[in-house]
């Protein structure tokens, strides 16, 4: 499986009935030819669990993201599906709800509310009204939901004799930890919060009778993870008034007579299996388009969702200032990048998303001259594709507002190879493991950010190799395995207490 100490970890768990829940599963029902098939997501979540479900006969709850996720879910008891259908390994367990209860629930409160605060984004004079549609749709979104995932994590608890390990993923089910345990009592409950964790000033955004909840939620758990110890931090202050007592140099917070053990958890990435994918077919065949885009230019990268904390307009405007500074790099230089939508039913998202391509626009007008164009764009890119991308940059560029992790700059660093530079937002959460090797920006100083790309095109190669080389260091000593690994080392620990 890649885990260390894995002999370790299988003799723990092998009496455990490892639960999963999330608000996205490992696979997803679709159609395809009048043929409805399963499709297997990616992402480090799925890689790492998946193997440990397959081998547990476990079960992970989710919600049927798909109109044919339902229509399978429908055909068996309790919507607990075996997966694969002809050959079981493990179990989806899908959450079911109507359309309105999803949007209110995803559309409304998960995104924009939590994550525009867990991120930073609202712009506070004028946004978020909080009124009665944010009102309604906690009490009948956001609740109701949380209590559906938590009745099927009761459910699968009871199944059978063995121990349930439950382990809840991110911000979409802040209240299931307290729903679980006025079920089920003293049971090991633990979750993993994927995105930051702001400030406890910013957290006042949310209206408090809906923070109380988020907070009486999280601290129903046994362990509490994020990616980085600044969350922690922030997390514990803003639990100073709500819970009995925060001790920050232990990491527990005590509330209503129970501990919650709260830890950081750097996630990192399959270094070995990105590697591997490096030298796949697909992605050798996608190097071609790659280098034909690049030619014998300085390439510049950057992959994105078009999500507004990605902080993809600012980087455009910085790259425009610094071809407006340095006219002796036109024709010299191309900007590729690539990316996908998300969460387009949402009208900031639709508008950033507008506005992106429109900055595209306008450099490209700006600067482009007889066989030169600046900024080269490929919507909805293959992972085959982003890899062969990442293999072949000069300079990669991740400036984030604030996000949880950010393993996009822990990827390329793995698998490219000419010696490219990392520019990097100092809010990203990988920042500081990885900080001594990049060029630091701050997200919002495009002057700054122009000026990074002017020192990655003037770096030279022998500082490029060895930033290159520390970085690979880095990332090749703490891989995803050793992220989970550490959280069932601790809850063990916590276990056996």
């Amino acid at each position: 499986m890649g885990y260390p100490k894995e002999e370790k970890i299988l003799e723990f768990l092998h009496d455990k009935n490892l639960i999963v829940a999330s608000n996205r599963g490992p696979v997803e029902f679709h159609k395809h030819k009048n043929q409805i098939e399963m499709k297997r997501g990616a992402g480090g979540l799925v890689s790492t669990l998946l193997p440990l479900m397959e081998a547990l006969n476990g079960v992970w709850i989710a919600s049927a993201m798909t109109e044919e996720d339902a229509t399978v879910a429908k055909g068996y008891s309790d919507n607990r599906v075996p997966i694969t259908l002809e050959d079981p390994k493990f179990w989806m367990s899908f959450v079911l709800a109507d359309e309105k209860q999803y949007e209110q629930y995803y559309s409304v409160i998960s995104n924009p509310l939590l994550w525009f605060v867990q991120h930073y984004m609202w712009n506070t004079p004028y946004t978020p009204d909080i009124d009665d549609h944010i009102h309604q749709a906690w009490k009948e979104g956001y609740e109701r939901i949380n209590q559906k995932f938590a009745e099927k994590v009761v459910l699968e608890s009871t199944r059978n004799e063995k121990d349930p390990l439950i382990m809840l993923q991110d911000y979409h089910l802040y209240l299931c930890p307290h729903l679980i345990r006025k079920k089920l009592g003293d049971i090991f409950l633990s979750q993993f919060i994927h995105i930051p964790w702001p400030q406890s000033e910013y957290c006042k955004i949310i209206p408090e009778y809906m923070r109380n909840a988020i907070l009486e939620g999280l601290l129903s758990n046994d362990l509490l993870g994020f990616h980085i110890p600044r969350y922690v931090h922030n997390f514990i202050q803003s639990c100073e008034y709500f819970a009995d007592e925060v001790d920050y140099q232990q990491g527990i917070v005590k509330y209503d007579g129970h501990s919650t053990q709260v830890k950081s958890y750097p996630i990192s990435i399959d270094y070995d299996g990105i590697k591997d994918m490096a030298r796949s077919k697909g992605v050798l065949e996608k190097e071609k388009l790659i280098r034909q885009i690049k030619g014998d230019k300085f390439l510049f990268y950057r992959t994105d969702r078009a999500d507004l904390s990605k902080n993809i307009i600012r980087g455009f405007k910085a790259f425009d200032l610094f071809l407006d500074k340095h006219p002796e790099y036109w024709g010299k230089v191309k900007f590729l990048t690539t990316g996908k939508p998300t969460r387009q039913q949402i009208k900031e998202y639709e508008k950033y998303s507008q506005n992106v391509k429109d900055i595209i626009e306008e450099i490209n007008n700006k600067y482009s001259r007889e066989g030169w164009k600046p900024i080269e764009w490929i919507f909805k890119a293959d992972y085959h594709l982003v890899i062969a991308a990442f293999k072949n940059y000069d300079c990669l560029i991740v400036n984030p507002i604030a996000d949880g992790m950010n393993i996009v700059p822990k990827e390329a660093s793995a698998v490219n190879e000419q010696q490219g530079v990392l520019i990097l937002s100092e809010t990203a959460g990988c920042y500081e493991e990885l900080e001594e090797n990049v060029l630091t920006v701050n997200p919002f100083d495009i002057s700054q950010t122009a000026e990074a790309f002017y020192r990655a095109v003037q770096m030279d190669k022998e500082e490029r190799s060895i930033r290159l080389k520390n970085l690979k260091d880095i990332i090749k000593k703490r891989t995803v395995y050793h992220w989970i690994s550490e959280q069932f080392e601790d809850i063990e620990k916590l276990t056996s207490a």
